[in-house]
C-alpha cells in the first residue's frame, strides 16, 4: 500500500489534487483511501467518493502533536485491514509538517506500507514574496516538503508567481517543484504518484 501526505495552507487544493489523483488512479483500476485531517472548500462528497470506489476515515485529534501519529497509524491499518486499498492520501491540515509525519510513520515501520515523497500544496496568489512574511508552519512546510506544487498561478502575475518560485527554491534547494498551469489540475505532476 503506497501513502501520500499531502499537506498546505487552507485553500491551497488538497482536496481538489486529491480527488484528481484519485480518479485519475482509480481509471487504472487502483482502490484508493483517503485519511483526511481537516476539511476545505472542497468536500469529499458522497456520490463522488462511491463513484470512485475511495473509501474515507477523518481524524479528530484535540491535541495534534501528542495524538496525531498515532491516530493517523490507526487510520491506516484500519483502511488496511477493511478495504486493502492501494494508494492512501493522506490530507493534513495547515499546522502539520509532512515531513516530519512521513519520518514519525517510518519509524512505526509499517508492514506492507510504502511511504511516497511528501507534498506542500502552495497558492501563488496567497503565498508571500518574502521569507519574513511568512508563518512559522508556511516556512517549515516548505522547507521540509520533498515536493512542493505550485498552484494557482493562472490567476497570478507572472512578476508574483516568479517571485514565489524563486523564494520556495530558497527555501528548499533540493525539494521538487511541480506546477499547475491549468485551473481544472487535470495535468498533475507524474512525481506525486512514485
Amino acid at each position: 500500500m503506497k501513502v501520500s501526505i499531502i499537506g498546505g495552507a487552507t485553500g491551497s487544493g488538497k482536496t481538489t489534487l486529491i480527488l484528481k489523483l484519485a480518479k485519475y488512479l482509480n481509471s487504472k483500476g487502483e482502490k484508493i483511501g483517503v485519511i483526511v485531517q481537516e476539511t476545505g472548500e472542497v468536500d469529499y462528497d458522497e456520490k463522488t467518493l462511491t463513484e470512485l470506489g475511495i473509501k474515507t476515515r477523518e481524524v479528530n485529534s484535540v491535541c495534534i502533536p501528542c495524538s496525531l501519529d498515532t491516530d493517523i497509524r490507526s487510520n491506516l491499518l484500519t483502511i488496511q485491514e477493511e478495504f486493502n486499498p492501494d494508494t492512501v492520501f493522506i490530507e493534513a491540515e495547515e499546522t502539520v509538517l509532512p515531513h516530519k509525519l512521513k519520518a514519525d510513520l517510518e519509524r512505526m515501520e509499517l508492514a506492507d506500507v510504502e511511504l511516497l515523497p511528501s507534498v506542500v500544496l502552495v497558492d501563488s496568489l496567497d503565498f508571500e514574496t518574502e521569507e519574513d512574511q511568512l508563518t512559522e508552519y508556511v516556512r517549515k512546510q516548505t522547507s521540509g516538503a520533498e515536493i512542493v506544487c505550485i498552484g494557482k498561478i493562472w490567476l497570478d502575475t507572472n512578476e508574483h508567481s516568479d517571485a514565489v518560485s524563486k523564494l520556495v527554491r530558497n527555501l528548499n534547494p533540493e525539494a521538487k517543484i511541480a506546477f499547475y498551469p491549468e485551473n481544472d489540475y487535470e495535468s498533475f505532476p507524474a512525481e506525486l504518484l512514485e
